[in-house]
């Protein structure tokens, strides 16, 4: 339940209601004066011991108020977040990634294009002529460059750290991370802590827009090094064949599974 001031004034009046020997003459919420909170007038008797009670009761109402206001903004996101990714089908995206590593302080840019179709289908086409697929059974990492494609099941994917595949799951966020807001002056920037022991992830940020689609995240694995994605040109539901989800090997490629 979110608290709005006038209803912390009527608790107070309330709370107040049990300390009879401060005779509270007047409390009121002055609403041409927003900011200036709570009115009050006392005897003079008692004006100084009321100060001070009603100071104390306003900085808890003052508490419980950004409390409620904090937490309630978190989970209306989180639930716009998941229905709509539970509505998509498919996505097609422009990526730009960036890898900070730290144990070598080096940074490494890539662009690509993401093309995913749920409910367990992936392709990310880097422009260097790298690859990553899943194709629901497994997943596979092309590299045109040294000409191998290591292919690994679908098990073995689940502990590695692909931050595009987060978004395969994105429709069940509450179910596998605690969700913080680290900052209420950006509230459509999320922290997200996995549930699950063993993670291959520390910590995944999120950047939101009003719609609930993720325009931005960012992957900290357990070593300290950062995978940073932004997308643009994203376009949903457009009806994605399957064929794209299937890897056909150049001729002379390696396969390592």
């Amino acid at each position: 339940m979110k608290f709005q001031t006038p209803e912390i004034c009527a608790l107070l009046l309330s709370l107040l209601a049990i300390f009879p020997l401060f005779r509270v003459d007047r409390l009121w919420y002055d609403e041409k004066n927003p900011g200036g909170g709570i009115m009050l007038k006392t005897n003079k008797a008692w004006g100084e011991r009321l100060h001070v009670v009603a100071a104390f009761l306003l900085i808890v109402s003052a508490f419980t108020l950004g409390t409620f206001a904090y937490a309630q903004p978190v989970q209306d996101l989180v639930v716009s977040i998941e229905d709509h990714y539970r509505e998509l089908t498919d996505l097609t995206a422009t990526v730009v990634q960036t890898n900070v590593l730290k144990a070598i302080g080096k940074t490494q840019k890539y662009e690509g294009t993401l093309f995913i179709r749920k409910p367990a289908k992936l392709r990310l086409e880097y422009a260097n002529g790298q690859l990553i697929l899943i194709d629901g059974k497994a997943a596979l990492f092309y590299s045109k460059k040294s000409g191998q494609a290591i292919k690994k099941t679908f098990t073995d994917f689940e502990h590695m750290n692909i931050p595009v595949a987060f978004l395969l799951g994105a429709a069940h966020i509450k179910d596998d991370f605690d969700v913080l807001q680290p900052d209420p002056k950006t509230p459509r920037e999320l922290e997200l802590l996995p549930k699950k022991t063993g993670a291959a992830m520390k910590k995944l940020s999120l950047g939101v827009d009003d719609a609930g689609r993720i325009h931005k995240l960012s992957i900290l694995d357990k070593s300290g090094n950062t995978s940073t994605l932004v997308f643009t040109d994203i376009r949903e539901n457009t009806g994605l064949d399957d064929r794209r989800f299937v890897f056909t090997a150049p001729k002379g490629t390696e396969i390592i599974e």
